[in-house]
């Protein structure tokens, strides 16, 4: 009897996610994802009882304490920490052995937070797939810490990278607040004159901390995890006394000439597919090459997710690595 309740019940589950999967014309893992991140009390990484100044306040004083690696990834490959430009730098590369690729990573977190669990996971699969040298700046973080001081070191990481190896084996990558800062950081770098990264993948990349793009006012009833008041907040603190609209921290308003190839990735279930969509229409005017990646349905950051979408974009961002 309890077999066959257990085979009913699994049955009808399997005929459930069958349906959404039909019907929703997407996984039924990203649709079961994103009704989770609908039943918080709040969107994101901000706890709802936490007004946005309390939560300033507190990652000042989490940030400025030493980061401590989740500890599954000591199972995952081999992990070393480098002060690199004054700062503390996680290099991750497989136990198989490593190419000359190399990847500058750029995490997320709305330049408040440090790297979760999620992102190490996601590093790791692309590790295992391009057997590069994956470096990760635990860059200095808002509220203490701004672009001002954070971003000439941000350059001085990517510098030291290319005097040991070709800027063509480097790819710079990052994800929301970091998607933003690489190509920030591609934009120095052809100011500077430094060696070309290979390529800059950026993924649901925060391009303008105004966040004034009024396409965001339709989307954000569909984003499930980000909040546009609590990013302006998060924004300003991270900019300090830089103008919002300076390309330093607000990206899609920099310079475009000696872009490398850009690829990105973004879900139509985010406020910041308003300007992911904008910078596609300004690097087609401006003839930078761009590989766009619209996802229908998916949410913020989709890419790092448990999830079928976000294996097909694996496989895509490996391709360009490699190609």
């Amino acid at each position: 009897m309890a077999f066959a309740l257990f085979i009913a019940v699994m049955a009808s589950l399997s005929l459930f996610a069958w349906y959404i999967t039909r019907k929703e014309k997407r996984s039924f893992n990203s649709w079961l994802s994103e009704k989770l991140l609908q039943l918080r009390l709040t969107k994101g990484w901000f706890n709802s009882h936490v007004n946005p100044d309390q939560f300033l306040d507190s990652r000042s004083l989490v940030n400025e304490q030493p980061y401590v690696m989740p500890p599954p990834l000591k199972f995952l490959g081999i992990i070393e920490r480098k002060r690199i430009a004054d700062m503390d730098c996680i290099l991750l590369s497989e136990r198989s052995g490593t190419t000359r690729l190399r990847i500058l990573y750029l995490h997320g977190g709305a330049y408040v937070e440090q790297p979760i669990l999620p992102h190490w996971l996601f590093l790791d699969r692309i590790n295992n797939q391009s057997n590069a040298v994956i470096t990760v700046p635990l860059y200095p973080k808002a509220p203490v810490h701004t672009v001002g001081e954070t971003f000439p070191k941000i350059t001085e990481l990517y510098a030291s990278m290319v005097a040991r190896t070709r800027g063509e084996d480097v790819v710079i990558m990052g994800d929301s607040a970091g998607g933003g800062l690489a190509l920030a950081l591609a934009q120095q770098i052809a100011l500077l004159g430094l060696p070309r990264p290979k390529a800059v993948i950026m993924i649901s990349p925060w391009l303008d901390l105004s966040l004034r793009n009024a396409s965001i006012d339709r989307l954000e009833s569909k984003d499930p995890m980000l909040s546009r008041r609590f990013l302006q907040l998060m924004g300003k603190a991270w900019a300090g006394s830089t103008d919002l609209s300076d390309w330093r921290v607000s990206p899609i308003n920099g310079p475009f000439e000696n872009l490398p190839p850009l690829t990105l990735f973004v879900g139509t279930h985010e406020i910041f597919l308003a300007d992911a969509r904008k910078l596609v229409m300004l690097c087609t005017r401006k003839g930078v090459r761009i590989n766009y990646h619209e996802y229908p349905k998916m949410n913020h950051d989709f890419p790092l997710f448990p999830i079928k979408e976000a294996r097909e974009a694996q496989r895509e961002i490996v391709r360009v690595i490699k190609s």
